[in-house]
């Protein structure tokens, strides 16, 4: 590998677009000085050296960027389960503390490790999570969207005992062959360790973490009711004086013409990333139509009344052309 100063010096003048598949993905992703980069990288020397040089390069860019390396997740394959558990782990406990802090998270599926982030993909599919991702022959990033999925995270409740118990530590196979004679719809989630003991499997471990993180959320947030007023009375951004770049009319009538809007106007403060949550109590959004530092900056207003429903509806005002 080459030296690091040398690397870091390059990334500077660099072509971020064409420098990685990381700074590419970043580069579409319009994040400001406000948000924060969590790096996750591989157990190999080439892993911790490229996140290393990506934390340098945005450090200064952005309000907080930092490492974790996923243990044993690497080239060989005797530790693959083992990889798959850790980066899901990691993860969630990620998540968990960025919903903590009122923060938004997305996922950037830019890994060389396929597998793994097959499971990222999923992970952020359970949780309503957006994953984004970019080609290097691609010149638009590919949102997969956050998915309003039913599934049974009630059966990690029913089996938390079970689940807690085999994730504190190593658990004897007979031992667990006596949880499973009564329990059998949890042998697919089990495997032998090959030293006498048996563990969750990585689909196992996937789904107890991320339904105890499910569950912890609450109730699913449900769309907004509507507003009663005809799209054009909610328009009010013709009325004033400002840049307006090529196409914001009908962009401007596609957001009134959704059903929980209850208003779009010009609004300087609104300026920021392209879709973020200003009042979430309030159900207020500020959403940037055109090129970043150059779009016109939008207050758009919802029936939202919480958290919860505000995001969801920022979520699909981010897919929005």
């Amino acid at each position: 590998m080459p030296a690091a100063d040398e690397v870091d010096q390059w990334l500077r003048t660099a072509d971020i677009a064409a420098a990685s598949a990381e700074t590419n993905t970043l580069s579409k992703l319009d994040i400001a000085e406000t948000d924060t980069l969590m790096l996750f990288y591989s157990d190999t020397p080439e892993g911790r050296f490229c996140a290393e040089r990506l934390q340098v390069f945005y450090e200064s860019r952005l309000r907080e960027t930092s490492l974790e390396r996923i243990g044993k997740l690497g080239y060989g394959a005797a530790h693959f389960t083992s990889g798959l558990k850790a980066l899901v782990d990691a993860a969630i406990r990620k998540v968990h503390r960025a919903r903590e802090q009122g923060m938004l998270t997305v996922f950037c599926a830019t890994g060389g490790f396929k597998a793994e982030i097959a499971f990222l993909n999923l992970m952020g599919a359970l949780l309503e999570i957006e994953v984004v991702y970019i080609h290097e022959l691609h010149r638009e990033l590919v949102r997969l969207p956050r998915l309003p999925l039913t599934w049974d995270a009630e059966f990690v409740a029913r089996h938390k005992d079970f689940f807690r118990w085999i994730d504190a530590e190593p658990r004897n196979s007979a031992e667990v062959e006596s949880w499973l004679r009564s329990r059998p719809e949890l042998r697919p989630l089990v495997e032998d360790g090959g030293d006498g003991n048996t563990y969750l499997s990585a689909a196992g471990n996937l789904l107890y973490k991320v339904a105890e993180e499910r569950l912890s959320l609450g109730p699913r947030a449900v769309w907004p009711s509507p507003d009663p007023k005809p799209p054009q009375e909610k328009n009010h951004v013709s009325k004033v004086e400002h840049h307006r770049p090529t196409g914001w009319e009908r962009f401007v009538e596609r957001l009134c013409a959704i059903d929980c809007v209850a208003s779009v106007r010009y609004d300087p403060q609104a300026l920021g990333a392209r879709v973020h949550v200003i009042d979430g109590a309030m159900g207020i959004i500020g959403v940037c139509f055109g090129d970043p530092g150059k779009g016109l900056p939008l207050r758009v207003e919802t029936t939202a009344r919480d958290e919860a429903q505000t995001e969801l509806v920022a979520g699909y005002l981010q897919a929005l052309k």
